[in-house]
């Protein structure tokens, strides 16, 4: 029998995915998206959103904020915006091997990979 949990099932490149409640903080239209120069593409930008600055992810294909809802997630303690998921239900679930949890990993390590260097000045060199 498959355990239930309650969580958001999303459509994702055509594929089913799960992700647990205890990762979703909420689903909303997105805000504006701050820009962030010198990002990658799978970084839209910036929302402030819930009170928080919340970096945002679109991957794959529909990933258009102006038709895809934002789903603000925590991940290692720390929040992401994911656009381009399409939102098939949320509530209690039968999870089983079928219907795959999200996997937030990879689209972090894609976050982290685009952390920008504070503004300010650099930290001076030592050439003596």
């Amino acid at each position: 029998m498959a355990e239930r949990r309650g969580g958001v099932l999303v459509r994702h490149d055509g594929g089913l995915r799960f992700l647990p409640a205890s990762q979703v903080v909420g689903i909303t239209p997105c805000p504006p998206i701050s820009r962030v120069p010198g990002a990658p593409t799978s970084l839209r930008g910036i929302v402030h959103t819930g009170g928080e600055i919340v970096p945002v992810v679109a991957e794959g294909s529909g990933a258009d904020g102006a038709a895809s809802p934002l789903i603000v997630c925590r991940y290692l303690g720390e929040p992401i915006g994911l656009l381009g998921y399409e939102i098939v239900g949320t509530g209690m679930f039968d999870v089983d091997a079928s219907v795959p949890t999200l996997d937030l990993a990879p689209t972090f390590a894609t976050l982290r990979s685009a952390r920008w260097m504070p503004l300010g000045p650099r930290p001076r060199e030592d050439h003596g």
